[in-house]
Protein backbone atom coordinates (compact mmCIF):
# COMPACT_ATOMS: atom_id res chain seq x y z
CA UNK A 1 0.00 0.00 0.00
CA UNK A 2 1.30 3.49 -0.43
CA UNK A 3 0.33 6.42 1.16
CA UNK A 4 0.22 9.94 -0.94
CA UNK A 5 1.97 12.84 -0.24
CA UNK A 6 -1.68 14.68 -0.56
CA UNK A 7 -2.75 12.61 2.39
CA UNK A 8 0.15 13.68 4.63
CA UNK A 9 -1.05 17.09 3.84
CA UNK A 10 -4.13 16.57 4.38
CA UNK A 11 -2.98 14.91 8.24
CA UNK A 12 -1.18 17.91 8.41
CA UNK A 13 -4.47 20.14 8.26
CA UNK A 14 -6.40 17.92 10.47
CA UNK A 15 -3.15 18.42 13.17
CA UNK A 16 -3.55 22.03 12.80
CA UNK A 17 -7.51 22.49 13.11
CA UNK A 18 -7.04 20.27 16.72
CA UNK A 19 -4.85 22.53 18.25
CA UNK A 20 -5.42 25.88 16.52
CA UNK A 21 -1.77 25.60 16.60
CA UNK A 22 1.20 25.52 13.78
CA UNK A 23 3.72 24.18 16.00
CA UNK A 24 3.12 20.46 14.76
CA UNK A 25 4.51 20.99 11.70
CA UNK A 26 7.14 19.01 12.64
CA UNK A 27 4.85 16.16 11.31
CA UNK A 28 4.97 17.38 7.93
CA UNK A 29 8.86 18.23 7.34
CA UNK A 30 10.03 16.10 4.50
CA UNK A 31 10.55 16.32 0.90
CA UNK A 32 8.05 16.51 -2.13
CA UNK A 33 7.76 13.23 -2.88
CA UNK A 34 4.96 11.28 -5.29
CA UNK A 35 4.11 8.26 -2.95
CA UNK A 36 5.93 7.55 0.50
CA UNK A 37 6.35 3.67 1.22
CA UNK A 38 3.91 2.40 3.95
CA UNK A 39 6.89 1.10 6.35
CA UNK A 40 8.42 5.08 5.96
CA UNK A 41 5.22 6.39 7.43
CA UNK A 42 5.59 4.06 10.26
CA UNK A 43 9.37 3.56 10.87
CA UNK A 44 9.78 7.44 12.45
CA UNK A 45 7.59 8.67 15.40
CA UNK A 46 6.86 11.76 13.56
CA UNK A 47 5.44 10.46 10.48
CA UNK A 48 3.50 7.63 12.79
CA UNK A 49 2.21 10.37 15.00
CA UNK A 50 0.83 12.22 11.99
CA UNK A 51 -0.79 9.18 10.88
CA UNK A 52 -2.35 9.02 14.81
CA UNK A 53 -4.03 12.51 14.21
CA UNK A 54 -6.07 11.30 11.80
CA UNK A 55 -7.90 9.59 14.07
CA UNK A 56 -8.37 12.31 16.19
CA UNK A 57 -10.81 13.53 13.59
CA UNK A 58 -13.31 10.67 14.39
CA UNK A 59 -13.87 12.23 17.59
CA UNK A 60 -17.51 14.01 16.95
CA UNK A 61 -17.91 17.41 17.69
CA UNK A 62 -21.92 17.30 18.60
CA UNK A 63 -22.08 20.70 18.44
CA UNK A 64 -21.91 20.31 14.28
CA UNK A 65 -23.94 18.94 12.08
CA UNK A 66 -23.52 20.44 8.19
CA UNK A 67 -22.94 24.13 8.99
CA UNK A 68 -23.77 23.76 12.92
CA UNK A 69 -27.48 23.45 11.77
CA UNK A 70 -27.79 20.74 14.73
CA UNK A 71 -28.91 19.53 18.38
CA UNK A 72 -27.50 17.79 20.68
CA UNK A 73 -29.77 17.40 23.59
CA UNK A 74 -32.73 14.87 22.97
CA UNK A 75 -34.15 14.00 26.26
CA UNK A 76 -36.60 16.16 28.37
CA UNK A 77 -34.09 19.07 28.63
CA UNK A 78 -35.55 20.68 25.20
CA UNK A 79 -38.10 21.77 23.08
CA UNK A 80 -37.84 22.01 19.25
CA UNK A 81 -40.08 21.90 16.52
CA UNK A 82 -38.00 21.59 13.16
CA UNK A 83 -39.35 18.98 11.46
CA UNK A 84 -36.33 18.26 9.79
CA UNK A 85 -34.74 18.58 13.21
CA UNK A 86 -33.41 15.16 15.39
CA UNK A 87 -35.16 16.51 18.63
CA UNK A 88 -38.52 16.58 16.53
CA UNK A 89 -38.30 13.13 14.82
CA UNK A 90 -37.01 11.46 17.90
CA UNK A 91 -39.99 13.19 20.12
CA UNK A 92 -41.81 11.57 17.07
CA UNK A 93 -40.75 8.11 17.63
CA UNK A 94 -38.92 8.49 14.49
CA UNK A 95 -35.34 7.09 15.66
CA UNK A 96 -34.83 6.32 11.48
CA UNK A 97 -34.30 9.80 10.56
CA UNK A 98 -30.59 9.81 12.14
CA UNK A 99 -29.62 7.77 8.70
CA UNK A 100 -30.23 10.33 6.59
CA UNK A 101 -29.93 13.69 8.31
CA UNK A 102 -27.42 16.29 8.09
CA UNK A 103 -28.38 17.13 11.18
CA UNK A 104 -27.50 14.64 12.87
CA UNK A 105 -24.40 13.28 14.79
CA UNK A 106 -24.93 9.51 14.43
CA UNK A 107 -24.22 9.35 10.28
CA UNK A 108 -22.03 11.09 9.02
CA UNK A 109 -19.69 10.90 5.92
CA UNK A 110 -15.95 10.19 4.93
CA UNK A 111 -14.22 11.63 1.99
CA UNK A 112 -11.28 14.12 2.03
CA UNK A 113 -12.71 16.56 0.15
CA UNK A 114 -15.52 17.05 1.59
CA UNK A 115 -14.77 16.31 5.13
CA UNK A 116 -11.48 18.04 6.63
CA UNK A 117 -10.32 19.56 9.39
CA UNK A 118 -9.79 22.80 7.52
CA UNK A 119 -13.53 24.27 7.18
CA UNK A 120 -14.97 21.79 10.18
CA UNK A 121 -17.99 21.03 8.66
CA UNK A 122 -17.03 17.81 8.79
CA UNK A 123 -20.15 15.64 9.43
CA UNK A 124 -18.86 13.60 11.29
CA UNK A 125 -20.86 10.85 12.50
CA UNK A 126 -20.40 8.19 15.26
CA UNK A 127 -21.24 5.07 13.25
CA UNK A 128 -19.22 6.13 9.89
CA UNK A 129 -16.21 7.61 11.83
CA UNK A 130 -16.40 4.99 14.59
CA UNK A 131 -15.64 2.14 11.85
CA UNK A 132 -13.30 4.22 9.88
CA UNK A 133 -11.14 5.13 12.93
CA UNK A 134 -11.72 1.35 14.30
CA UNK A 135 -9.71 0.78 11.34
CA UNK A 136 -7.09 3.39 11.73
CA UNK A 137 -6.45 2.40 15.45
CA UNK A 138 -6.41 -1.28 14.63
CA UNK A 139 -3.93 -0.90 11.48
CA UNK A 140 -1.47 1.80 13.92
CA UNK A 141 -1.14 -1.47 16.09
CA UNK A 142 -0.26 -3.84 13.20
CA UNK A 143 2.32 -1.51 12.44
CA UNK A 144 3.64 -0.69 15.46
CA UNK A 145 6.56 -3.32 15.16
CA UNK A 146 7.61 -1.24 11.92
CA UNK A 147 8.78 1.91 14.58
CA UNK A 148 12.25 0.49 14.40
CA UNK A 149 14.11 3.83 15.20
CA UNK A 150 11.52 4.93 17.90
CA UNK A 151 12.10 4.54 21.85
CA UNK A 152 10.34 2.98 24.31
CA UNK A 153 8.07 6.13 24.92
CA UNK A 154 7.10 6.77 20.97
CA UNK A 155 6.13 3.25 20.98
CA UNK A 156 3.85 3.36 24.26
CA UNK A 157 2.40 6.76 23.42
CA UNK A 158 1.29 5.50 19.69
CA UNK A 159 -0.03 2.33 20.99
CA UNK A 160 -2.02 4.15 24.02
CA UNK A 161 -3.40 6.38 21.45
CA UNK A 162 -4.40 3.21 19.20
CA UNK A 163 -5.93 1.16 22.48
CA UNK A 164 -7.79 4.27 23.61
CA UNK A 165 -9.50 5.11 20.10
CA UNK A 166 -10.45 1.14 19.97
CA UNK A 167 -12.35 1.75 22.47
CA UNK A 168 -13.35 4.79 22.93
CA UNK A 169 -15.03 4.58 19.55
CA UNK A 170 -16.77 0.94 20.17
CA UNK A 171 -17.97 2.79 23.35
CA UNK A 172 -19.86 5.77 21.53
CA UNK A 173 -21.11 3.13 18.72
CA UNK A 174 -22.52 0.61 21.20
CA UNK A 175 -24.17 3.12 23.86
CA UNK A 176 -26.68 4.42 21.18
CA UNK A 177 -26.76 0.93 19.14
CA UNK A 178 -26.42 -1.84 22.07
CA UNK A 179 -23.74 -4.61 21.87
CA UNK A 180 -21.44 -4.87 18.36
CA UNK A 181 -18.84 -7.29 17.10
CA UNK A 182 -15.27 -6.00 18.25
CA UNK A 183 -13.16 -5.61 16.01
CA UNK A 184 -9.40 -6.23 16.87
CA UNK A 185 -8.17 -6.58 13.51
CA UNK A 186 -7.48 -4.98 10.12
CA UNK A 187 -9.93 -6.75 7.12
CA UNK A 188 -9.11 -6.39 3.35
CA UNK A 189 -11.78 -5.44 1.38
CA UNK A 190 -12.01 -9.65 0.06
CA UNK A 191 -12.26 -11.22 3.68
CA UNK A 192 -15.85 -12.46 4.07
CA UNK A 193 -16.63 -10.80 7.51
CA UNK A 194 -19.41 -12.75 9.81
CA UNK A 195 -19.32 -11.97 12.82
CA UNK A 196 -21.83 -11.95 15.07
CA UNK A 197 -22.96 -9.32 17.58
CA UNK A 198 -21.83 -9.48 21.06
CA UNK A 199 -23.82 -8.82 23.90
CA UNK A 200 -23.84 -5.25 25.43
CA UNK A 201 -21.68 -6.61 28.20
CA UNK A 202 -19.47 -8.42 26.62
CA UNK A 203 -18.51 -5.61 24.24
CA UNK A 204 -17.68 -3.40 27.08
CA UNK A 205 -15.67 -6.04 28.79
CA UNK A 206 -13.27 -5.79 25.91
CA UNK A 207 -13.66 -1.87 25.52
CA UNK A 208 -12.32 -2.12 29.48
CA UNK A 209 -9.66 -3.89 28.37
CA UNK A 210 -8.41 -1.71 25.54
CA UNK A 211 -9.04 1.70 27.90
CA UNK A 212 -6.83 0.06 30.80
CA UNK A 213 -3.89 -0.81 28.41
CA UNK A 214 -4.19 2.95 27.61
CA UNK A 215 -4.00 3.93 30.79
CA UNK A 216 -1.29 2.37 31.62
CA UNK A 217 0.98 3.84 28.33
CA UNK A 218 -0.04 7.11 28.44
CA UNK A 219 1.40 9.59 30.13
CA UNK A 220 -0.75 11.87 32.47
CA UNK A 221 0.52 15.28 30.97
CA UNK A 222 2.45 15.09 27.34
CA UNK A 223 4.43 18.29 28.04
CA UNK A 224 6.34 15.65 30.76
CA UNK A 225 7.18 12.87 28.10
CA UNK A 226 10.12 13.76 26.15
CA UNK A 227 8.67 13.15 22.41
CA UNK A 228 6.22 16.21 24.07
CA UNK A 229 9.01 18.45 24.50
CA UNK A 230 8.65 19.22 20.70
CA UNK A 231 5.37 20.83 21.34
CA UNK A 232 5.14 21.92 25.03
CA UNK A 233 2.45 23.43 26.35
CA UNK A 234 0.50 23.07 23.31
CA UNK A 235 -0.46 19.55 24.38
CA UNK A 236 -4.15 19.94 25.14
CA UNK A 237 -6.21 18.19 23.34
CA UNK A 238 -3.73 15.11 23.21
CA UNK A 239 -5.52 11.82 24.50
CA UNK A 240 -3.63 11.15 28.18
CA UNK A 241 -3.74 8.94 30.97
CA UNK A 242 -7.17 10.69 32.48
CA UNK A 243 -9.03 10.45 29.57
CA UNK A 244 -8.02 6.89 29.66
CA UNK A 245 -9.32 6.19 32.82
CA UNK A 246 -12.65 8.29 32.89
CA UNK A 247 -13.48 6.43 29.70
CA UNK A 248 -12.87 3.12 31.14
CA UNK A 249 -14.76 4.20 34.07
CA UNK A 250 -17.52 5.45 32.23
CA UNK A 251 -17.64 2.48 30.11
CA UNK A 252 -17.84 0.28 33.00
CA UNK A 253 -20.59 2.32 34.34
CA UNK A 254 -22.53 2.59 31.51
CA UNK A 255 -22.28 -1.31 31.37
CA UNK A 256 -23.47 -1.66 34.85
CA UNK A 257 -26.85 0.74 34.67
CA UNK A 258 -29.89 -0.91 34.82
CA UNK A 259 -30.47 -0.92 30.71
CA UNK A 260 -27.44 -2.50 29.81
CA UNK A 261 -27.16 -4.65 32.69
CA UNK A 262 -30.70 -5.80 32.01
CA UNK A 263 -30.18 -6.52 28.33
CA UNK A 264 -27.36 -8.52 29.13
CA UNK A 265 -28.45 -10.44 32.47
CA UNK A 266 -32.07 -9.93 32.74
CA UNK A 267 -32.01 -8.06 36.06
CA UNK A 268 -32.42 -4.18 34.98
CA UNK A 269 -30.98 -3.07 37.90
CA UNK A 270 -27.20 -1.77 38.53
CA UNK A 271 -24.61 -4.39 38.28
CA UNK A 272 -23.29 -4.11 42.36
CA UNK A 273 -19.84 -5.30 41.52
CA UNK A 274 -19.38 -3.18 38.14
CA UNK A 275 -20.30 -0.40 39.79
CA UNK A 276 -17.39 -1.24 42.03
CA UNK A 277 -15.15 -1.55 39.70
CA UNK A 278 -15.91 1.97 38.28
CA UNK A 279 -15.84 3.35 41.20
CA UNK A 280 -12.14 2.08 41.64
CA UNK A 281 -11.09 3.74 38.40
CA UNK A 282 -12.77 7.16 38.88
CA UNK A 283 -10.75 7.32 42.39
CA UNK A 284 -7.82 6.83 39.91
CA UNK A 285 -8.60 9.62 38.14
CA UNK A 286 -9.50 11.63 40.93
CA UNK A 287 -6.19 11.21 42.35
CA UNK A 288 -4.78 12.13 39.19
CA UNK A 289 -6.50 15.25 40.10
CA UNK A 290 -5.55 15.83 43.72
CA UNK A 291 -1.83 15.51 42.07
CA UNK A 292 -2.48 18.83 39.82
CA UNK A 293 -3.18 17.34 36.48
CA UNK A 294 -6.68 17.74 36.69
CA UNK A 295 -9.01 20.37 38.36
CA UNK A 296 -12.59 22.45 38.76
CA UNK A 297 -12.36 25.91 37.55
CA UNK A 298 -13.82 28.00 40.04
CA UNK A 299 -16.87 29.72 39.62
CA UNK A 300 -15.20 33.02 38.22
CA UNK A 301 -14.19 30.89 35.54
CA UNK A 302 -16.77 28.56 34.85
CA UNK A 303 -17.78 29.58 32.01
CA UNK A 304 -14.18 28.93 30.53
CA UNK A 305 -15.39 25.12 30.18
CA UNK A 306 -17.58 26.11 27.34
CA UNK A 307 -16.39 29.19 25.65
CA UNK A 308 -13.83 31.99 25.45
CA UNK A 309 -13.36 35.14 24.15
CA UNK A 310 -9.69 35.37 23.96
CA UNK A 311 -8.88 33.21 20.48
CA UNK A 312 -8.22 30.02 22.34
CA UNK A 313 -9.37 27.18 22.84
CA UNK A 314 -12.16 26.45 25.71
CA UNK A 315 -9.85 23.84 27.16
CA UNK A 316 -8.49 23.48 30.34
CA UNK A 317 -7.85 21.65 33.71
CA UNK A 318 -11.12 20.63 34.07
CA UNK A 319 -11.83 19.53 30.65
CA UNK A 320 -10.48 16.17 30.48
CA UNK A 321 -11.25 14.89 26.82
CA UNK A 322 -12.63 17.19 23.80
CA UNK A 323 -13.30 16.60 20.30
CA UNK A 324 -10.69 18.99 17.95
CA UNK A 325 -11.42 22.68 18.17
CA UNK A 326 -11.91 24.22 14.72
CA UNK A 327 -11.59 27.82 13.50
CA UNK A 328 -15.40 27.17 12.13
CA UNK A 329 -16.07 27.16 16.18
CA UNK A 330 -15.75 31.34 15.83
CA UNK A 331 -19.46 31.33 14.91
CA UNK A 332 -22.54 29.43 16.16
CA UNK A 333 -25.85 28.94 14.44
CA UNK A 334 -27.17 25.75 16.46
CA UNK A 335 -29.52 25.44 18.92
CA UNK A 336 -28.27 27.97 20.99
CA UNK A 337 -29.45 31.48 19.61
CA UNK A 338 -32.46 32.99 18.67
CA UNK A 339 -33.18 33.50 15.31
CA UNK A 340 -33.98 37.00 15.72
CA UNK A 341 -30.28 37.18 16.78
CA UNK A 342 -28.77 35.71 14.21
CA UNK A 343 -29.83 32.16 14.79
CA UNK A 344 -30.90 29.67 12.14
CA UNK A 345 -33.95 28.72 13.57
CA UNK A 346 -32.94 25.46 15.27
CA UNK A 347 -33.03 26.94 18.50
CA UNK A 348 -33.60 23.84 21.71
CA UNK A 349 -35.78 25.63 24.23
CA UNK A 350 -35.43 24.31 27.86
CA UNK A 351 -38.76 22.86 28.85
CA UNK A 352 -40.30 23.62 31.95
CA UNK A 353 -39.68 20.73 33.36
CA UNK A 354 -36.31 20.61 32.94
CA UNK A 355 -36.09 23.98 34.55
CA UNK A 356 -37.32 22.79 37.73
CA UNK A 357 -34.22 20.58 38.44
CA UNK A 358 -32.55 24.07 39.43
CA UNK A 359 -33.09 24.57 42.83
CA UNK A 360 -32.86 27.31 45.37
CA UNK A 361 -30.15 29.35 46.66
CA UNK A 362 -30.51 27.68 50.03
CA UNK A 363 -29.54 24.62 48.31
CA UNK A 364 -32.58 22.63 48.71
CA UNK A 365 -35.19 21.82 45.65
CA UNK A 366 -38.18 24.07 44.24
CA UNK A 367 -40.72 21.07 45.72
CA UNK A 368 -39.48 21.15 49.29
CA UNK A 369 -42.17 23.54 51.32
CA UNK A 370 -39.33 25.16 53.45
CA UNK A 371 -37.23 26.03 49.95
CA UNK A 372 -38.84 29.59 50.05
CA UNK A 373 -40.03 28.98 46.32
CA UNK A 374 -42.23 31.25 45.29
CA UNK A 375 -44.83 30.09 42.12
CA UNK A 376 -46.05 33.61 41.77
CA UNK A 377 -42.27 34.42 42.03
CA UNK A 378 -40.65 31.19 40.13
CA UNK A 379 -37.04 32.92 38.93
CA UNK A 380 -36.51 34.89 42.60
CA UNK A 381 -33.74 33.12 44.77
CA UNK A 382 -32.94 30.52 42.55
CA UNK A 383 -29.30 28.99 43.05
CA UNK A 384 -26.18 29.96 41.03
CA UNK A 385 -26.68 27.46 38.09
CA UNK A 386 -30.06 28.49 37.45
CA UNK A 387 -29.46 31.91 36.86
CA UNK A 388 -25.64 31.47 34.05
CA UNK A 389 -27.53 28.44 32.44
CA UNK A 390 -31.12 29.99 31.96
CA UNK A 391 -32.42 32.89 30.02
CA UNK A 392 -35.96 34.11 31.17
CA UNK A 393 -38.85 36.58 30.50
CA UNK A 394 -37.41 39.85 30.36
CA UNK A 395 -33.51 38.71 30.50
CA UNK A 396 -31.17 41.45 28.25
CA UNK A 397 -30.49 39.41 25.13
CA UNK A 398 -28.57 42.89 23.68
CA UNK A 399 -25.97 44.83 25.48
CA UNK A 400 -26.70 47.99 26.18
CA UNK A 401 -24.36 49.89 24.02
CA UNK A 402 -25.86 48.35 21.21
CA UNK A 403 -29.92 47.95 21.63
CA UNK A 404 -30.48 50.70 19.88
CA UNK A 405 -29.89 48.43 16.71
CA UNK A 406 -32.50 46.46 17.88
CA UNK A 407 -34.83 48.02 20.59
CA UNK A 408 -37.56 45.02 19.87
CA UNK A 409 -34.98 42.95 20.75
CA UNK A 410 -33.26 43.98 23.92
CA UNK A 411 -34.95 42.03 26.63
CA UNK A 412 -36.49 38.32 26.07
CA UNK A 413 -40.39 38.21 25.05
CA UNK A 414 -40.75 35.09 25.74
CA UNK A 415 -44.86 35.70 27.42
CA UNK A 416 -47.53 34.24 25.52
CA UNK A 417 -47.51 36.32 22.15
CA UNK A 418 -44.31 37.39 22.82
CA UNK A 419 -41.95 38.74 20.14
CA UNK A 420 -39.66 35.48 20.87
CA UNK A 421 -42.72 32.94 21.43
CA UNK A 422 -42.46 31.16 18.16
CA UNK A 423 -41.00 27.84 16.75
CA UNK A 424 -37.61 29.36 15.75
CA UNK A 425 -37.23 31.37 18.73
CA UNK A 426 -38.63 29.75 22.12
CA UNK A 427 -41.91 27.73 22.35
CA UNK A 428 -40.77 26.98 26.21
CA UNK A 429 -41.20 30.38 27.51
CA UNK A 430 -37.16 29.93 28.14
CA UNK A 431 -33.64 30.10 26.64
CA UNK A 432 -30.11 29.16 27.56
CA UNK A 433 -27.14 30.67 27.50
CA UNK A 434 -24.47 27.76 28.69
CA UNK A 435 -22.60 28.34 25.63
CA UNK A 436 -22.55 31.67 24.83
CA UNK A 437 -21.31 35.49 26.17
CA UNK A 438 -24.37 37.60 26.06
CA UNK A 439 -22.78 39.61 23.06
CA UNK A 440 -22.72 36.27 20.83
CA UNK A 441 -25.29 37.64 18.20
CA UNK A 442 -25.88 39.34 15.15
CA UNK A 443 -26.25 43.02 16.62
CA UNK A 444 -22.83 43.12 19.27
CA UNK A 445 -21.28 41.09 16.70
CA UNK A 446 -19.19 39.24 19.82
CA UNK A 447 -18.91 35.79 17.50
CA UNK A 448 -16.16 37.17 15.82
CA UNK A 449 -12.38 36.22 15.73
CA UNK A 450 -12.22 35.66 19.32
CA UNK A 451 -15.12 33.76 20.36
CA UNK A 452 -14.66 29.94 20.41
CA UNK A 453 -17.11 27.79 22.49
CA UNK A 454 -17.43 23.65 22.89
CA UNK A 455 -19.77 21.26 24.17
CA UNK A 456 -16.90 19.38 26.77
CA UNK A 457 -16.69 15.72 25.87
CA UNK A 458 -15.94 14.66 29.63
CA UNK A 459 -15.44 16.73 32.55
CA UNK A 460 -13.87 16.59 35.89
CA UNK A 461 -17.69 17.22 37.26
CA UNK A 462 -18.73 14.70 35.33
CA UNK A 463 -16.09 12.14 36.78
CA UNK A 464 -17.47 13.45 40.43
CA UNK A 465 -20.97 12.86 39.99
CA UNK A 466 -20.07 9.22 38.11
CA UNK A 467 -18.12 8.39 41.23
CA UNK A 468 -20.99 9.09 43.49
CA UNK A 469 -23.20 7.22 41.49
CA UNK A 470 -20.88 4.28 41.05
CA UNK A 471 -19.90 3.61 44.94
CA UNK A 472 -23.64 5.03 46.26
CA UNK A 473 -24.97 1.63 44.19
CA UNK A 474 -22.17 -0.47 45.43
CA UNK A 475 -21.50 0.66 48.97
CA UNK A 476 -24.18 2.75 49.62
CA UNK A 477 -24.19 7.08 49.98
CA UNK A 478 -21.59 7.47 52.80
CA UNK A 479 -18.93 4.64 51.06
CA UNK A 480 -16.11 5.27 49.39
CA UNK A 481 -12.99 3.44 47.40
CA UNK A 482 -9.52 4.14 47.96
CA UNK A 483 -8.63 7.39 49.07
CA UNK A 484 -11.50 8.97 46.98
CA UNK A 485 -14.34 10.84 48.98
CA UNK A 486 -17.37 9.55 50.11
CA UNK A 487 -20.58 9.80 47.55
CA UNK A 488 -22.03 12.41 49.29
CA UNK A 489 -18.81 14.25 49.23
CA UNK A 490 -18.30 14.19 46.03
CA UNK A 491 -21.43 15.61 44.64
CA UNK A 492 -21.06 18.57 47.36
CA UNK A 493 -17.58 18.93 45.97
CA UNK A 494 -19.69 20.20 42.74
CA UNK A 495 -22.01 21.75 44.67
CA UNK A 496 -19.44 23.59 46.26
CA UNK A 497 -17.72 24.95 43.16
CA UNK A 498 -21.18 26.56 42.38
CA UNK A 499 -21.70 28.29 45.36
CA UNK A 500 -24.59 25.99 46.43
CA UNK A 501 -25.21 24.45 49.54
CA UNK A 502 -24.31 20.80 50.56
CA UNK A 503 -27.28 18.30 49.48
CA UNK A 504 -29.56 18.25 52.40
CA UNK A 505 -29.33 15.06 54.61
CA UNK A 506 -33.24 14.07 54.17
CA UNK A 507 -31.59 13.25 50.73
CA UNK A 508 -28.87 10.88 51.78
CA UNK A 509 -30.71 8.48 54.28
CA UNK A 510 -30.88 5.48 51.85
CA UNK A 511 -29.26 4.51 48.59
CA UNK A 512 -32.37 5.02 46.83
CA UNK A 513 -33.33 8.85 47.56
CA UNK A 514 -29.64 9.84 46.89
CA UNK A 515 -29.70 7.95 43.77
CA UNK A 516 -32.42 10.45 42.86
CA UNK A 517 -30.75 13.37 44.57
CA UNK A 518 -27.58 12.12 41.87
CA UNK A 519 -29.52 12.05 39.10
CA UNK A 520 -30.77 16.15 39.74
CA UNK A 521 -27.36 16.95 40.31
CA UNK A 522 -26.46 15.32 37.04
CA UNK A 523 -29.28 17.41 35.01
CA UNK A 524 -28.94 20.76 36.73
CA UNK A 525 -24.84 20.62 36.57
CA UNK A 526 -24.27 18.92 32.82
CA UNK A 527 -27.56 20.59 31.76
CA UNK A 528 -27.46 20.73 27.86
CA UNK A 529 -24.10 18.90 27.39
CA UNK A 530 -25.39 15.96 25.61
CA UNK A 531 -25.78 13.62 28.44
CA UNK A 532 -29.35 13.80 29.10
CA UNK A 533 -30.77 11.64 26.51
CA UNK A 534 -28.04 9.00 27.05
CA UNK A 535 -28.41 9.07 30.93
CA UNK A 536 -32.32 8.66 31.01
CA UNK A 537 -32.04 5.56 29.21
CA UNK A 538 -29.01 3.79 30.31
CA UNK A 539 -31.41 4.60 34.03
CA UNK A 540 -33.67 2.71 32.21
CA UNK A 541 -36.72 5.58 32.87
CA UNK A 542 -36.87 6.79 29.19
CA UNK A 543 -40.45 4.79 29.16
CA UNK A 544 -42.03 6.56 32.53
CA UNK A 545 -44.25 8.92 32.17
CA UNK A 546 -42.21 12.14 33.87
CA UNK A 547 -39.21 11.57 31.44
CA UNK A 548 -42.07 11.20 28.49
CA UNK A 549 -43.71 14.41 28.78
CA UNK A 550 -42.14 18.17 27.56
CA UNK A 551 -43.56 21.82 29.75
CA UNK A 552 -43.85 25.35 28.19
CA UNK A 553 -44.34 27.88 30.87
CA UNK A 554 -47.42 30.25 29.95
CA UNK A 555 -47.01 33.74 31.51
CA UNK A 556 -48.22 36.89 30.31
CA UNK A 557 -45.71 40.10 29.87
CA UNK A 558 -45.95 41.55 33.21
CA UNK A 559 -45.70 38.42 34.59
CA UNK A 560 -49.16 38.16 36.91
CA UNK A 561 -49.19 34.90 36.33
CA UNK A 562 -47.60 31.47 35.37
CA UNK A 563 -48.94 28.05 34.12
CA UNK A 564 -47.24 24.95 33.24
CA UNK A 565 -48.72 23.25 30.16
CA UNK A 566 -47.68 20.15 28.58
CA UNK A 567 -46.56 21.18 25.10
CA UNK A 568 -45.91 17.79 23.82
CA UNK A 569 -45.41 13.59 25.04
CA UNK A 570 -42.59 12.05 23.72
CA UNK A 571 -43.41 8.67 21.57
CA UNK A 572 -41.16 6.42 23.52
CA UNK A 573 -41.34 2.03 23.46
CA UNK A 574 -39.44 -0.62 24.50
CA UNK A 575 -37.46 -0.44 21.07
CA UNK A 576 -36.57 3.14 21.24
CA UNK A 577 -33.74 1.96 23.73
CA UNK A 578 -31.79 1.57 20.94
CA UNK A 579 -31.71 3.05 17.54
CA UNK A 580 -32.19 0.89 14.41
CA UNK A 581 -28.97 -0.17 12.40
CA UNK A 582 -29.59 1.35 9.00
CA UNK A 583 -31.20 -1.55 6.90
CA UNK A 584 -28.32 -1.45 4.18
CA UNK A 585 -26.57 -2.60 7.20
CA UNK A 586 -28.44 -5.71 8.80
CA UNK A 587 -29.16 -6.98 5.45
CA UNK A 588 -25.43 -7.43 4.90
CA UNK A 589 -25.20 -11.20 6.72
CA UNK A 590 -27.46 -12.92 8.90
CA UNK A 591 -25.78 -12.85 11.83
CA UNK A 592 -25.58 -9.12 11.71
CA UNK A 593 -28.95 -8.99 13.75
CA UNK A 594 -31.49 -5.41 13.47
CA UNK A 595 -32.40 -4.24 17.27
CA UNK A 596 -35.81 -5.60 18.58
CA UNK A 597 -38.66 -3.41 17.22
CA UNK A 598 -37.21 -2.46 14.46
Amino acid sequence: MKIHKSILKYIGALILALFVTTSCEDYLDQAPEAAIAEDEVFSKFVSFQGYMEDIYQCIVDETLGTDAYVNWNYGDDVLEDRTDGVVHNFDQGNYSFWTHSKASQFWGTIGIANDNGTSAKGKKGYWQHGWYGIRKANTALRNLSKLTSGTQEERDLIAGQAYFFRGYLHFEIMRSWGGVAYVDSVYSPTDEIRLPRLSYRETALKAAADFRKAAELLPASWDETIAGQATAGQNDGRITKGAALGYLGKNLLYAASPLMNGVSTGSYTYDEALCSEAAEVFDELIQLANQGYHSLRPWADYFKNFYTLVAEMPIGTEVIFNNPVYMYKRWNYGEHQLQVLGGWGMYASPTANYVEYFGMNNGLPIGEADSGYDPMKPWDNREPRFYYNIVKGGDRLITTANASKAPLDEFAQFQVGGRHRNPNNSISGYGHTKFRPLTANNRDNGWGNNFFYECPQMRLADIYLMYAEAVNEAFGPMGSVGGGPTAIEAVNIIRSRAQVADIDSRFTGTKETFREAIRVERAVELAFEGHRWFDLRRWYVSHLPQYREKYELEYDKDQTYFKKVLARTIVFEEKHYWLPFAVGQVTLYPEFEQNPGW
